[in-house]
């Protein structure tokens, strides 16, 4: 565990970090920060954040970052043990088979406008927050072993920089990220998604309490 999520995470933060500075991003972080404020009246989101998950926003947030940027479009080859059934065919024992993520967490069926980013798909009784969330952590007995980590860890993020910042677009449109899932991606055959580089603006919201909250931060850790 120490090694895992390495290059996964940082994909998924660095991409929703990309669209946060989008016009619709711009909306998303309005959203998130009334949300984040209204769950938070003291002010303590930053230090409680990392010991309790009470913005519901913020998880869908982190949901959407997955299905939409599925960092593993196609999981790790798995390997049958046994003849397998499917309608007319039998496909024998040893067959390699890939689970196209990226294709299931577009699917039509499943998703409703599956090419927009829409963190509220997961809010209330809709529909696509029913069964599988999403196929970001691959499925079944070896998806992801360290996925309720990854979440947290992506929860955690997302809370504190949208807390601290407010991020806006590059003034120069040629630094402007590329958003598609697939384009995206700077290397088109590696394994995991690696985000074309981009550039983006942090503007503090209050300056005097982000000094605070990264004074705290150190104190605590200071003996790590």
């Amino acid at each position: 565990m120490v090694s895992a999520g390495l290059d996964t995470v940082p994909g998924n933060l660095i991409m929703c970090i990309a669209y946060l500075s989008s016009p619709h991003g711009q909306e998303i972080q309005r959203r998130a920060h009334e949300e984040i404020v209204k769950a938070y009246p003291g002010g303590d989101a930053w230090e409680k954040c990392l010991v309790e998950e009470k913005v519901p926003y913020i998880t869908a947030l982190v949901k959407e970052t997955l299905r939409f940027w599925t960092v593993i479009p196609i999981c790790l080859p798995r390997k049958s043990i046994r003849d397998i059934q499917w309608e007319q065919a039998t496909i024998p024992a040893g067959t390699t088979f890939y689970m196209n993520a990226y294709a299931a967490d577009y699917d039509s069926a499943h998703f409703k406008d599956p090419h927009s980013f829409l963190p509220e798909r997961y809010l209330g009784n809709t529909s696509d927050g029913g069964g599988t969330p999403h196929l970001g952590y691959g499925a079944g007995s070896r998806m992801c072993i360290g996925s309720h980590l990854a979440n947290r860890e992506l929860y955690t993020a997302f809370l504190r920089l949208i807390s601290a910042f407010e991020i806006k677009p590059s003034s120069d449109r040629r630094d402007w990220p590329i958003l598609d899932a697939l384009d995206c991606n700077a290397f088109k055959t590696s394994l995991t998604t690696e985000p074309k580089k981009f550039k983006v603006s942090f503007k503090a919201r209050h300056l005097p309490q982000l000094e605070q909250w990264i004074a705290g931060s150190e104190d605590r850790t200071k003996d790590l």
